[in-house]
């Protein structure tokens, strides 16, 4: 089978229309830096490893295309082989997730202030937002609390969370402004048929899908730029934390991370950070 003809039969197979359209460039692009370069069109039979291997450094070097571009076009060479019952182990570039930007304290402020009102709604997602975004519990970690795992005292206070990631237990300390958002919704949280610490105004517990579509609609409301997550809450947190020179394990510990390398993968300094850093060096 020629390669043309090897091309429209496996495009014709896919089922998106925008995989099709992004599958069908990326092979003509192929076929015409073969053809370039060896002299004559590709064999979909006999192409190797090596060849494409040659591609990818193409793509990287002459081209200078980002490692998701680059792993668009081998995925389309992939699948092409594949139909032929052929398979390519070709590793593609690292791919480099882009940097979770943490909110400033005046994003953060304006975020808390939207979610404020007098009804027990109002006081339930201060709660939510507090645990995450100053204590940094991911939203599963949330919406799995159950109302004897939380410890409120007088000038200390404690979640316990039972269900982490990994399934690993911990206990997470409260700082002053959590435990008295806690303080406030219990005091006015309606009696529910679950034992779960927030509840819907069904009287159900909340679920994650919940508590995302509630972050994203306060942040519209307090005119937030950009996307407003409750991962991007908790990275808040770890941010905010590493600023004031907590050291790396103890944030690890605080997210529930098995590793210090986790923590250190995500957690960056801001410009802001940086350019202080280097007053005076």
């Amino acid at each position: 089978m020629g390669w043309d003809e090897a091309v429209e039969s496996f495009i014709a197979g896919l089922a998106s229309e925008r995989t099709r359209e992004r599958y069908a460039a990326a092979l003509s692009e192929f076929a015409d830096w073969y053809r370039q370069t060896f002299g004559e069109s590709p064999d979909p039979e006999l192409l190797t490893e090596v060849e494409v291997r040659d591609y990818i450094s193409h793509l990287q070097t002459a081209r200078r295309l980002s490692p998701s571009s680059i792993h668009i076009r081998l995925a389309a060479l992939r699948g092409l082989t594949r139909g032929l019952g052929r398979t390519l182990r070709v590793k593609g570039p690292r791919l480099q997730r882009p940097p979770v930007q943490a909110l400033s304290a005046r994003d953060l402020g304006r975020l808390l202030k939207a979610a404020e009102g007098e009804d027990w709604i109002h006081k339930r997602n201060v709660a939510i937002l507090s645990l995450m975004a100053r204590a940094g519990l991911r939203v599963g970690e949330v919406v799995a609390l159950e109302l004897d795992d939380v410890e409120l005292g007088a000038r200390s206070g404690w979640a316990r969370v039972r269900r982490g990631k990994g399934n690993k237990a911990r206990r997470v300390p409260l700082n002053s402004d959590v435990r008295q958002a806690l303080r406030d919704y219990l005091a006015v949280r309606p009696d529910a048929p679950t034992q779960a610490l927030f509840v819907s105004r069904a009287g159900g517990p909340m679920t994650a899908r919940d508590v995302q579509r509630l972050v994203a609609e306060l942040a519209r409301r307090a005119g937030i730029p950009g996307r407003v997550t409750p991962h991007v809450l908790r990275h808040t947190f770890a941010t905010r934390a590493m600023e004031k020179g907590v050291d790396v394990a103890t944030v690890a510990a605080l997210l529930g991370h098995g590793s210090i390398a986790t923590t250190s993968r995500y957690l960056h300094p801001s410009e802001a950070r940086m350019a202080e850093a280097v007053e005076g060096v």
